[in-house]
């Protein structure tokens, strides 16, 4: 059988994220995941601090999906990366923002998902 066993069906019960969090913060993302408001809130400044400390050691990536020639579909148009910069914790929002301006590579869709373009512009390290 070929499949990814690093997928799993609920992303917080991936055990490598067990692993790496604490037992606390683990707990209030079951506590977001199940609608719990009051959780959403406490853990949006932690949740920022992660990523933001992901994305300043060069961890993360994001994409732009754009929309294609009907603006009908999200992925038919170009896909643009991004290197993420910086992560925040919005409170206008309610929400953790990835901000990046590097843009790593553009792929004139659609996405494929069973065979990605692979980065042109990556440094081997």
């Amino acid at each position: 059988m070929n499949h990814d066993d690093t997928k799993a069906a609920d992303p917080l019960d991936h055990p490598e994220l067990a692993d790496a969090i604490a037992p606390a913060l683990l707990g209030l993302l079951r506590r977001v995941d199940d609608g719990d408001e009051e959780a959403r809130a406490q853990a949006l400044p932690a949740v920022a601090a992660i990523v933001d400390a992901f994305a300043a050691l060069g961890l993360m990536e994001f994409a732009y999906l754009a929309p294609g020639p009907d603006d009908d579909e999200d992925g038919d148009g170009p896909i643009a990366w991004f290197e993420a910069g910086e992560a925040i914790f919005d409170k206008e929002r309610d929400t953790v923002v990835i901000a990046g301006s590097e843009i790593l590579e553009v792929f004139e869709g659609p996405i494929e998902l069973v065979d990605p373009p692979e980065h042109e512009h990556e440094v081997e390290g």
